[in-house]
C-alpha cells in the first residue's frame, strides 16, 4: 500500500492540472441565417398587384443570382400591353429585404423576401397594411419542362378511349405555356384558355377557364375535358404520356405528346 499511495497522489495531480485548464469558447458570433442566404430566392414571382385607377397590374418579377431583375407588368381593364423594366437590385443589411433600382426612370420598389413569395413594401419600406394587405404578394412559380411548351393531345377521358367524329378535324389538346402560367387549346371544337399553377409534388391547378361560344355535333368531349380541367388537382408522366388526376390520385385524362413547341 505504501508504494501505491505516491501512485494515486501523482494521479490526482495530473488530472487536477487538466481541470484547471480554461475550456475554449465557442464562436457565438455566427452570422444568423437570413433570407439572402437560407433561401432558393433566384426565380419567378408572379401575382395581381392593386391599382388605384384599373383591375389590378398582374405583375411578373423575375430575380437573377447576379442580382438583377426583370418586371413585366399589364394594367388589366386598360389594355394588354406588358410593360418590361430591367435593372438591379440590391439587399439590406438584414438581407431581408431587396430594393429594385432602374436606372432609366431613378425608380425603386421593395420588397420583403420570404420563402417562396415577396412582399411588395410601401415607400417608407414597410409592410402594407390594411384589407389589402393580403394581394401585396407575389408567389415563386414553380416550372416543369416535362409538360409545359408540349403540344397535348387528348387519348383519354375519365377512362374512355378518345374516338374523333366523321366531320371532326379538330382534336382536342392542349398546350401550357410558361409565360404568365397560361394554357391554351381546344375541346375539338371551342378553343379555350385559362390559368395554371404548378407546385412541388407534380401538383396542378386550373382556373379562369374560358371558351369561345360555337356550336358543334360533338359537344360532350369538349364538355367533359372542361370539366376534367377543373377538378385536376395532381398530374404524372411516363414516357410521352402526360395524366391528369383528381385529389385521390385517380386518372381523369390522359394526353399523348404530338411536339414540342
Amino acid at each position: 500500500m505504501k508504494n501505491k499511495f505516491p501512485i494515486f497522489l501523482a494521479l490526482l495531480t495530473i488530472i487536477g492540472a487538466c481541470n484547471s485548464n480554461p475550456k475554449p469558447t465557442e464562436n457565438l458570433e455566427a452570422k444568423p441565417d437570413n433570407s439572402q442566404t437560407s433561401l432558393d430566392w433566384p426565380g419567378v414571382y408572379r401575382g395581381i398587384l392593386p391599382c388605384a385607377d384599373c383591375e389590378g397590374i398582374e405583375t411578373e418579377i423575375t430575380l437573377n443570382a447576379d442580382l438583377t431583375y426583370v418586371i413585366s407588368s399589364i394594367y388589366l381593364g386598360k389594355n394588354n400591353e406588358a410593360f418590361k423594366e430591367t435593372g438591379k437590385f440590391n439587399w439590406d443589411e438584414t438581407g431581408a429585404k431587396i430594393t429594385l433600382e432602374n436606372a432609366a426612370s431613378k425608380a425603386t420598389n421593395q420588397y420583403l423576401v420570404g420563402e417562396n413569395i415577396l412582399f411588395k413594401l410601401d415607400a417608407d419600406g414597410n409592410r402594407i397594411e390594411g384589407e389589402l394587405k393580403e394581394k401585396y404578394q407575389l408567389k415563386k412559380v414553380y416550372f416543369d419542362n416535362e409538360i409545359s411548351e408540349k403540344y397535348w393531345k387528348l387519348i383519354e377521358l375519365n377512362g374512355k378511349k378518345i374516338v374523333l367524329g366523321k366531320n371532326q378535324n379538330i382534336a382536342p389538346h392542349l398546350t401550357l405555356k410558361n409565360e404568365n402560367s397560361r394554357v391554351f387549346g381546344n375541346g375539338g371544337c371551342n378553343a379555350f384558355q385559362g390559368f395554371y399553377e404548378l407546385s412541388e409534388g407534380k401538383k396542378i391547378k386550373f382556373s379562369k377557364m374560358a371558351a369561345t361560344k360555337m356550336f358543334c355535333d360533338y359537344m360532350e368531349t369538349e364538355q367533359e375535358l372542361l370539366g376534367v380541367l377543373e377538378s385536376t388537382e395532381n398530374y404524372s408522366v411516363k414516357n410521352d404520356t402526360v395524366a391528369l388526376k383528381n385529389a385521390g390520385m385517380v386518372s381523369l385524362a390522359k394526353f399523348q405528346l404530338v411536339y414540342a413547341e
